[in-house]
């Protein structure tokens, strides 16, 4: 590895910790990572067009929020 992805992968580990163990730490690492992003992006598509023009299903950033506040 380069000296330049060692010190990029140090600092992303710096900044998000260690790799997730658990299916709860890896839906906390994913909040931390896109903290900033809307809750309406769509992070899991499950369907599209099905239910109508433009009707996606699938899961959100505000979904995962919710989740992760319910547990």
């Amino acid at each position: 590895m380069s000296r330049a992805m060692d010190r990029i992968r140090r600092e992303a580990m710096e900044q998000y910790g260690d790799a997730p163990a658990t299916p709860t730490e890896a839906l906390d690492h994913v909040l931390t990572v896109f903290a900033d992003e809307p809750d309406s992006r769509m992070v899991l598509e499950a369907t599209n067009g099905i239910y109508g023009d433009g009707v996606r299903t699938g899961l959100t950033m505000g979904d995962l929020r919710a989740l992760r506040a319910a547990l």
